[in-house]
């Protein structure tokens, strides 16, 4: 949470989502950062899809027999020309970066099934919808939800991170605010009854107050959930602090002895149907060592929240091996880092099941009195760290106004 006149009382680190890509805006237009952006993955060689433990190389996939069993339309097509074929035209307004209650009340049909679910009613095969998902598992997603995120990034075919490490950003807005930045402090009740807002916290175990013209909060949700609020939030917000899901992803990285992927003509980037996401985190860095990082989620994310820190490492491993067999050989250091078991942040990024979206979006985002609230869930680019630069934005603009 950070209080808009003064002191900021809750400022623990805390990662912004599952996802370290940030698009071209975030990167060009930040005065704090003087450096240039870089391309998010590497393009050195050829991608990899991995499907029922075998490989292609996506530069050949278009004249590869996959071992799926596709309609005769849909042989031969990539996963984008999939994903084009059966998504097809969309509505305009889809792509609207602030789109109104009533285009999300016009959207509901597409909220009311899984993604899934929607592709094969598009007429999608079975394995036609198991290549168009790979990488990623989407079983439990609104349809809504997968739509804005492919109709916001429909065309465009690059992402980017800052060079030198994304949490250069961060540190470059501590640094500009100076010791106005309190660390280690943890929010406990907000009264925002009267024309000051009161704010107690705990610093170093000792109790705090702080009063404010406006209070912003930053948080994830989950973690409103612990925070006493009076008067009470209005019942829709409640709710949504209440029932909004996060995604159990946790994040697999993999320091290696060499860039052996690079021996065969291989980018280090990979989708497969475990589901994972692979890529090289290190493609631009001088060395002979390099980091393969993986992220997973849904039924697999949740099963190694149950496990111990080793054994979700093995699995990690053993994951991200499957499109890089060589990997067992050259792992020098394994980390796992799941989201949903630290306690400031309770998950990854937010999302949406079937029937929540279209109820929740309008409302995320919206002022309570003196309380307003920022943080990628309550942009359209949720899970994003361009999510939550627009939205410190826009809330800004809330507060001057």
């Amino acid at each position: 949470m950070h209080e808009a006149r003064s002191a900021s009382p809750k400022t623990t680190r805390q990662p912004a989502g599952t996802s370290a890509k940030v698009g071209h805006r975030l990167c060009c237009s930040s005065s704090l950062i003087k450096t240039r952006k870089l391309a998010f993955s590497s393009s050195n060689g050829s991608e990899l899809v991995s499907i029922g433990g075998m490989n292609f190389r996506a530069d050949t996939l278009n004249k590869t027999t996959l071992p799926l069993d596709l309609k005769p339309e849909e042989r031969g097509l990539t996963q984008g020309a999939l994903l084009e074929r059966y998504i097809g035209a969309l509505p305009p307004d889809l792509a609207d970066l602030s789109p109104s209650a009533a285009s999300y009340a016009q959207w509901a049909d597409y909220d009311r099934v899984t993604w899934t679910d929607w592709l094969r009613s598009r007429g999608a095969s079975a394995d036609a919808v198991k290549l168009m998902t790979i990488g990623g598992d989407s079983r439990a997603l609104s349809a809504l939800y997968v739509l804005r995120q492919y109709a916001l990034l429909r065309g465009k075919r690059q992402y980017y991170k800052i060079q030198g490490g994304m949490d250069r950003l961060p540190q470059a807005m501590a640094a500009a605010l100076g010791p106005v930045v309190r660390y280690d402090c943890v929010v406990g009740a907000v009264d925002h009854s009267g024309d000051t807002v009161l704010v107690d916290y705990m610093e170093q175990g000792e109790p705090r107050r702080v009063a404010a013209d406006r209070v912003i909060a930053t948080v994830p949700l989950p973690l409103m959930r612990d925070v006493d609020i009076y008067p009470a939030l209005s019942a829709d917000k409640q709710r949504l602090v209440a029932e909004l899901p996060y995604f159990e992803a946790t994040r697999i990285l993999i320091q290696t002895y060499s860039r052996f992927w690079h021996d065969t003509g291989l980018s280090g980037y990979a989708r497969t149907d475990q589901p994972a996401e692979v890529w090289d985190g290190t493609y631009d860095l001088p060395g002979r060592s390099g980091i393969l990082g993986a992220t997973v989620g849904g039924e697999i994310g949740k099963r190694l929240l149950t496990v111990s820190p080793e054994v979700a490492v093995s699995r990690g491993r053993d994951i991200v091996s499957g499109p890089f067999p060589q990997l067992l050989r050259q792992t020098q250091t394994v980390v796992a880092h799941r989201w949903a078991l630290e306690p400031w942040s309770k998950g990854a990024f937010a999302v949406f099941h079937p029937g929540q979206m279209a109820a929740m979006m309008p409302i995320v985002s919206k002022p309570e009195g003196r309380l307003h609230f920022a943080g990628e869930h309550t942009s359209s680019w949720m899970g994003w760290m361009e999510g939550a630069i627009e939205s410190g934005e826009r809330t800004a603009r809330e507060v001057l106004s």
